[in-house]
């Protein structure tokens, strides 16, 4: 699940280049009660939600003292151990952490937001054996486009 700008991007640094009054309500109903794949500093940025638990994937070391954060040194690593846990899991950021699933995943919740960001972090371009099978567009201070992705 992200949101991104028309130039596909959705960070600079640890912000996020836009505030689209009502798309993130989008982002905390679909991640209720799910468990959220996220790398460190998109968890660090985002802080941990209530009502989701998080599988975030640190080199550095980084500890949680949150009951509902597990932390891995590899994405793999966090895979593997969700795979015991829960059958539905959430890719939430960061960049890297898109880049490497991206192939593997079965659908995509994907925002885009109605402007050209300036950032340094980009969402990957959207497969080709994805197709499109929802989308909703939703007038707010920036417009956006809410679409569901499926894998053929």
């Amino acid at each position: 699940m992200a949101a991104r700008s028309k130039n596909r991007i959705i960070g600079n640094g640890a912000e996020i280049p836009w505030r689209a009054k009502g798309e993130q309500l989008l982002f905390k109903a679909i991640t209720y009660n799910q468990w959220l794949l996220v790398g460190r500093k998109t968890f660090e940025a985002m802080g941990a939600l209530p009502n989701r638990n998080y599988a975030v994937v640190s080199r550095s070391g980084f500890v949680s003292e949150h009951d509902n954060v597990l932390v891995f040194p590899s994405i793999d690593s966090a895979l593997q151990a969700l795979a015991t846990l829960t059958d539905h899991v959430i890719v939430a950021g960061g960049g890297e952490i898109y880049k490497s699933l991206i192939a593997d995943v079965d659908t995509l919740h994907l925002s885009t937001i109605d402007i050209e960001a300036e950032g340094d972090i980009e969402f990957p371009e959207v497969p080709e054996q994805f197709e499109l099978a929802f989308e909703q567009r939703f007038q707010s201070n920036l417009n956006y486009c809410y679409q569901i992705w499926q894998k053929r």
